[in-house]
Order: C-alpha cells, then structure tokens, then sequence
C-alpha cells in the first residue's frame, strides 16, 4: 500500500492523482533510478494531465482504461466482423448437431451459450477531437458471442514494437482485477468502510489503521495501480 486518501463523494474521481503520482514515483525513483514502473487504471484516469505526465518521465509507462465513443466503434467494425464470422463459423457445426438430435424451436440462444466467445485485439493510433494533445497507441478488445459483440480499449504509452494488443490487455492490463481484491479486502475485512466520525481528519485516521494491516502478496509485479 502506498497511498490511502480519503475524498469527499463530490469531486473528480481523478483530482489529485497526478500530485501522488509524481510523490509516489519521486520517492522509488530515488531508490531505484532505473525500475521501469506501469500505471494501470480505470478510464477515470485516462486524463490528459496524467498520461503527459508520465510521457514525459524515464522508465514510466500507463495502461489505462477508456470509454468508448463512436470513433472507436466505427475504427473497430472490421474486427467486429472478423470476431463475427469467427464465432458464427464455429456455432454453425454445433447447431447442426444439436439439429440432429433435438428440435430447437426458439432455444437458438441457448445453443449459441454452448459456443465461447470469439475475441480478438486490435491497436491502434488515435487522438481525441480536443482533449488529448496527441496521438496515442489505442488497443481494442472485441468480444462476439451470443448476446453480440462487447468491446472494451485501453489507451497506453507501451510501443506496438514492444508487447502485442493480445499480451498487452491480457498480460499487463487485466491483472489490475486482481489488484481490486486487494482493496476489496481491505474495505470488507479490514473495515476501511467504516467512515461514520464527523470529520474527515478522524475518518482518514480510520482509512491509515485499516491500511496499515493490509499487507500484499510479495509476488505480485511492481506496478502502480489507481
């Protein structure tokens, strides 16, 4: 645990992440000078002050998670169809068996639940209209199964030439998931939740005990998550 700051509800789910960012990566690199250090998180964070800022650091890369919009779904229709037609072809063979042996009637979508989705990765260079002052490297996940097609991207300063789409959502992105049980652990077992004093001085102290017993697996990668 590096940090543990306690917010009001009513501010940006970003304000003041650049500021302990720069704290947090101040005092590794101080220690360390040539530790290579990724940032993952959500798409609350894919704020241009955040990733500028990190572009402009030695050995600090970003992953972080974006919300799509109508560029990247019209960018990302040809992987959508590829994703398509590779479910559709492997459903087809499964439905004629269970033809054979059972009238379907209307239980075609139970069928295609027999089916794994079909998932394919794609990157991309793309810049917002007005707030990003650059472009940057976009990789897109696009899932197709029965209940049609999810997509989710992640916008990162990792070079196409160092890690593929794939290894980079499925490898270097993901894992984060397993961070967040940390901070469920934390907020269920440890009662970090337990925030009902009148102050938010008193209520922090209660978030600093909680994290203080929080202790994490040695195993797991040195990367700074949001």
């Amino acid at each position: 645990m590096l940090v543990a700051k306690l917010r009001s509800s009513n501010v940006d789910p970003a304000a003041g992440a650049k500021t302990e960012l720069q704290r947090i990566i101040g005092l590794i690199k101080e220690k360390w000078q040539d530790v290579h250090i990724i940032i993952r998180g959500d798409s609350a964070y894919s704020r241009e002050n955040i990733m500028a800022w990190c572009e402009s650091q030695m050995g600090v890369d970003y992953i972080l998670a974006m919300a799509t919009n109508s560029q990247l779904k019209l960018r990302a229709s040809d992987t959508i169809e590829k994703a398509k037609a590779d479910y559709e072809a492997r459903l087809e063979p499964v439905t004629k068996l269970i033809e054979t042996l059972f009238s379907l009637d209307e239980q075609l979508e139970e069928v295609g639940q027999l089916v794994p989705e079909s998932t394919w990765y794609r990157s991309l260079c793309y810049k917002t209209q007005k707030s990003w002052s650059r472009s940057r490297r976009v990789v897109t996940k696009v899932c197709y199964g029965c209940h049609g097609s999810k997509m989710r991207h992640v916008v990162t300063s990792l070079p196409a030439s160092k890690i593929s789409p794939s290894l980079l959502y499925t490898n270097k992105y993901c894992p984060r998931g397993e961070m967040e049980n940390r901070i469920k652990e934390q907020q269920l077992d440890l009662f970090a939740d337990r925030t009902s004093t009148q102050t938010m001085s008193s209520n922090q102290l209660r978030l600093w005990l909680s994290s203080r017993c929080l202790c994490f697996d040695a195993s797991l990668s040195p990367e700074l998550f949001i």
